[in-house]
């Protein structure tokens, strides 16, 4: 691993190799947002405590559509989640109970994700509800197979920030094929989303969609961005397909069609729809001795914390169900007990760095800069009146 030395806070942000699409992520998710808590990171360089603002949750682990690509039902994976199971439901009472207890704490916004579909629990608009309620921002990763409900399409606008959803293809057919979805989910896209974006009582909120680029789909780059903005989203949002233990290797052999199809669906973009070109080479994250990016630790997981089905506090989404990274069940032990006392601590000093656990990181852009930014290779100072220059208002900020 190599050290570098920088005085920008740019130089964290992800890129690709040459031959490669330049890298252009939405305006939602962009990787520097932590600039925006200038409070926060002052504690954090001094080596204070702090606490995380953001919440990632998965309430349950079943889900409506069993999509070919996912980590969870992957062969590829048994070994890394291996304490998935389609059994797992973090239950009202308790989800309610948790949330409230981490809005006690300063947590400001939750995202509902997981390895299930949320919006299938049979909580989940009470616990939207009430987490609302809590004063917490509400975010919201799907399949879309429940959006066109007035149920949800009510609980969506009147209590969510954001919304991403799975397209994944750009026709029904192969939609169905890869997601054997059998509800027509993907021909409601187009009055679903302007009705979710005419009605959202948040200022600020987004809806948009997330295609997962795969072998299966990667010819249908141009109609998924093209069918997005017809359906008046505000971005589309591409990745490559990812498995820890492979990388992106999957789509390796298609990569020079994958990067014509972006750099042209790039020029679609306006400053009412988004383009999000991603970084398409990450190494894989187990099974390998290569180790990416400049951070011996996953300082990120202080800012964002991540809850499983399980009901299991883990360092982050992308680790969370492997054992390896349970670190304590907040809902039998507390939130901040689990957090702050004894689970967390007795973790962190029984594992290893984290160049000897996750070998690449999803969040590397984050852990870079906050590396840097701890060790002084950049100041602080600098960054901070860089980032207000280039960014007056940072969009959904908590959503770190």
């Amino acid at each position: 691993m190599t050290t570098k030395t920088t005085g920008t806070h740019n130089a964290a942000l992800p890129s690709n190799r040459r031959e490669l699409p330049i890298v252009s992520l939405d305006e939602a998710h962009a990787p520097n947002k932590v600039l925006a808590h200038e409070d926060m990171l002052r504690k954090f360089i001094e080596g204070q405590e702090i606490q995380p603002v953001h919440m990632r949750i998965g309430i349950m682990g079943a889900c409506n559509m069993r999509c070919n690509f996912c980590n969870f039902h992957s062969p590829n994976e048994e070994n890394f989640y291996d304490l998935f199971s389609f059994k797992d439901l973090i239950h009202t009472d308790k989800a309610i109970k948790l949330l409230r207890e981490f809005a006690g704490t300063g947590g400001r916004a939750v995202t509902f994700c997981g390895s299930g579909e949320c919006t299938i629990h049979p909580g989940y608009t009470r616990i939207c509800g009430d987490a609302h309620e809590a004063g917490l921002r509400l975010g919201l990763i799907t399949n879309g197979s429940r959006l066109h409900t007035d149920e949800l399409a009510s609980c969506v606008t009147e209590t969510h920030t954001w919304v991403r959803i799975g397209m994944n293809a750009g026709a029904e057919e192969t939609f169905n094929e890869i997601t054997r979805d059998r509800e027509h989910t993907f021909s409601r896209f187009v009055t679903a989303v302007p009705r979710l974006r005419a009605e959202a009582r948040d200022p600020d909120f987004r809806v948009g969609f997330n295609f997962v680029i795969t072998q299966q789909n990667y010819k249908e780059i141009r109609q998924a961005a093209a069918l997005a903005k017809q359906a008046d989203a505000h971005y589309i949002r591409f990745e490559p397909e990812f498995y820890s233990a492979l990388g992106h290797e999957t789509v390796e052999s298609v990569m020079s069609q994958v990067s014509d199809a972006l750099t042209e669906v790039a020029q679609l973009s306006t400053p009412d729809f988004e383009v999000s070109v991603p970084k398409l080479d990450r190494g894989p994250m187990d099974e390998t001795e290569a180790v990416e990016g400049d951070f011996e630790h996953c300082h990120y997981s202080r800012f964002v914390t991540a809850v499983g089905a399980d009901g299991h506090l883990y360092p982050c989404p992308q680790v969370h169900l492997n054992s390896r990274y349970r670190i304590g069940n907040v809902l039998e032990e507390g939130y901040e007990q689990v957090l702050e006392g004894g689970p967390r601590a007795e973790w962190e000093a029984s594992n290893p760095r984290r160049t000897d656990l996750c070998k690449s990181c999803f969040y590397r852009p984050q852990n870079e800069l906050l590396e840097w930014l701890r060790r002084g290779q950049i100041s602080l100072d600098d960054a901070l009146a860089s980032y207000r220059v280039e960014i007056p208002r940072t969009l959904h900020a908590d959503f770190v």
